[in-house]
């Protein structure tokens, strides 16, 4: 397994520790949240308790499955039938349902001013029936409104025949009593039925209203088709205690913590009271560690935030799922997003005592609730960053030694030539760590191969040197010999021996000569010379040696400037042409040419013969090998073409081997780029 991988590998167990004090600070965070919401929800059950003691006649109002609210306006309204000052209308216009399957037939809004109450009626009648002189007032579309209060019960009818005020008629009352006081109306067709806008005299608290639709069908012979309002389908015409609503209670915010607001519900989600309000801070006033936290928050550690929407301080109606389940007698909290992004709101729903209202807490708090704790979030953040940058420190220590490793392993793959002659410049690194001690470790080892390397080399001419006496002693004695009175049977062994002495001759002559050539490469000197000119001459003296051979030449007619050492590469080409004589039939051919490229020169030798196996024509240029085989007059060590690859490494080139494409012989190229050093 390679060390980045091991490091990275104890750099992810060292990541444990972040993730097991991420998960502390999770659970902690959730731990305050849910103390904030036992807290919030303990007041919420507190205010409803204050709010019931100081107001103990509302909750028994509350009972009605939807009481009838009303609103308190500072100034009076216009009585004219249009809605143009009823602000809210939609909002607070509580429906009258039928039991004949119409879900909307009728709504009914109701506000108070100084001059008395007023009711708006909106009633959905496709088929209206109009009074007129022909029809009897029971016959005819109407509203009956009942009016009850500390007085006593009083019951008007409202119906016209034509759009515009009507003067509402006293209904008798079943003790014989006839209201005293009228009631002002207008009413106005529409597309859809009819509306009426009502004055009412002001009533004694405790007050109840009732409004009773009755509806009829037919032009010609009117039939009853339904009857409704406030009441049930048995009694259409039940009042429903007043209720004022939206009103801002300076007692309720006394019972209130800091930085709260309240809102009481009545049936239906209707705000009866308010009080308190929230704080929370804008977005451009957030500093950028407040930001900070609010993104971790958002991103990592948010519970189920809610839908902002439906929970604004102007709402008539809070319809949201806090005050829903609150008014079905459940406590309740929940999260919403607050405008700032440092900020959330927390929401507690307590039911009323006695009632069918809800009392309902709304708090701001720190996004990320951990941080208010200054002491154990500093020490939270303090592990968190040490373990970050214990790691980040780890891992940046892991990818500079894989570095150096890396480095060193490179180091070690190109200290060696392609044809596996040592490189200089490895390098010896200073550091002293065991990364440090393997590269100077390296470094000795190459050395001592380098000199062991250069030994090898120098042993064929200290070879030559010291077999040459004993084998010119050899030659002499046999050749002594050869004057003596021998046996015929014995000269065949002193032929034999003398043979011998020749071929070992041989080859001590061409591992001098392979010697001398080295040294004459490493002390040559470079000169500019032309290539062509030298190519063409070693070409006119080779016909001798081409014998009955066609020996081509392909040489350009202009120069060929080269800078490089010319003695040098006339002898690779001799040692090509040696090759080619080789190999080629008595009456084959050779080539010999040469040609410029962008970099330098090439130079080849080309012959007819046998083609080179393919595993051989990697190897030919090292030392010591041949593809002739034994039985030849003369020994053959493979040095030719090993001296032909040393000038072409001088010249910053390479010597290259390959079959013709016709399959009908091989081709021996000599690249030649200008030579380093100069005459």
């Amino acid at each position: 397994m390679p060390l980045r991988i091991k490091l990275l590998l104890m750099l992810a167990v060292m990541l444990v520790f972040p993730l097991a004090g991420w998960r502390f600070l999770v659970e902690m965070e959730t731990t305050l949240r849910q103390g904030q919401e036992a807290a919030l929800l303990a007041s919420a059950h507190a205010v409803a308790q204050a709010f019931v003691a100081l107001e103990p006649e509302l909750p028994p109002r509350l009972i009605e499955s939807e009481p009838l609210y009303v609103r308190r306006v500072s100034a009076a309204l216009e009585l004219d039938g249009y809605a143009d000052d009823w602000v809210g209308i939609d909002t607070d216009a509580q429906l009258l349902r039928s039991d004949k399957g119409n879900q909307d037939p009728a709504r009914v809004s109701a506000v108070r001013s100084s001059r008395g109450l007023y009711l708006w009626i909106e009633v959905n009648d496709q088929s209206p029936v109009r009074a007129d002189l022909n029809r009897q007032i029971q016959s005819v579309d109407q509203v009956l409104i009942h009016l009850q209060d500390a007085a006593g019960t009083r019951s008007y009818r409202l119906h016209s025949a034509t759009d515009g005020p009507l003067r509402a008629q006293p209904i008798v009352s079943a003790d014989g009593r006839v209201p005293t006081l009228g009631v002002a109306a207008v009413w106005r067709s529409r597309e859809q039925g009819y509306v009426i806008e009502a004055l009412l005299p002001e009533p004694r608290a405790p007050a109840s209203v009732g409004v009773e639709v009755i509806d009829y069908a037919g032009a010609r012979a009117p039939q009853l088709r339904d009857r409704y309002g406030t009441g049930s389908s048995e009694q259409p015409g039940k009042t429903r205690p007043l209720v004022e609503a939206g009103r801002d209670d300076a007692v309720l915010a006394a019972l209130l913590p800091a930085q709260t607001r309240a809102r009481v519900l009545g049936p239906g989600g209707h705000v009866l009271r308010r009080a308190g309000q929230l704080v929370d801070p804008k977005e451009e006033n957030l500093s950028f560690q407040r930001w900070a936290r609010a993104m971790v928050y958002r991103w990592l550690m948010a519970p189920p935030l809610a839908d902002p929407n439906g929970y604004g301080p102007d709402q008539r109606v809070l319809g949201v799922r806090e005050s829903q389940r609150a008014l079905a007698g459940l406590d309740t909290v929940g999260w919403r997003p607050a405008g700032s992004l440092a900020t959330v709101i927390l929401s507690a729903a307590a039911p009323l005592p006695g009632g069918n209202g809800a009392v309902v807490l709304e708090r701001s708090a720190d996004a990320l609730l951990i941080w208010t704790n200054k002491g154990l979030g500093g020490l939270l953040l303090g592990g968190f960053l040490s373990v970050l940058a214990a790691a980040a420190v780890l891992f940046g220590y892991a990818s500079y030694l894989s570095l150096r490793i890396r480095l060193l392993r490179n180091a070690a793959e190109n200290a060696l030539t392609p044809e596996g002659r040592l490189r200089e410049g490895f390098p010896r690194s200073s550091a002293v760590d065991e990364v440090g001690d393997l590269s100077r470790s390296f470094a000795r080892l190459l050395d001592q191969v380098h000199a062991y390397t250069g030994y090898l080399r120098s042993l064929a001419g200290k070879l030559s040197h010291e077999l040459a006496t004993p084998l010119a002693v050899v030659r002499s004695s046999l050749e002594n010999l050869e004057h003596e009175d021998i046996p015929d049977s014995a000269r065949v062994y002193a032929e034999r021996a003398r043979g011998g002495a020749e071929r070992l001759r041989a080859i001590l002559r061409a591992m001098s000569e392979a010697g001398r050539i080295e040294r004459a490469v490493d002390v040559a000197e470079a000169e500019e010379f032309d290539l062509a000119a030298l190519v063409s001459n070693a070409g006119a003296g080779y016909r001798d040696l081409a014998g009955s051979r066609q020996l081509r030449l392909q040489v350009p007619t202009r120069e060929i400037p080269i800078h490089g050492a010319p003695e040098l590469i006339h002898q690779a080409l001799d040692k090509l042409v040696d090759n080619a004589l080789s190999f080629s039939p008595a009456d084959g051919w050779i080539e010999i040419g040469c040609a410029t490229t962008v970099e330098g020169a090439t130079v080849w030798v080309s012959n007819q013969g046998p083609p080179l196996p393919e595993e051989m024509q990697d190897r030919l240029f090292e030392s010591l090998v041949s593809l002739r085989h034994g039985g030849t007059d003369s020994p053959h060590l493979g040095l030719g073409l090993y001296i032909v690859r040393l000038v072409a490494e001088l010249h910053q080139g390479e010597a290259q081997a390959s079959n013709r494409p016709q399959g009908d012989g091989v081709v021996f190229s000599l690249e030649l780029r200008p030579m380093k050093g100069g005459s």
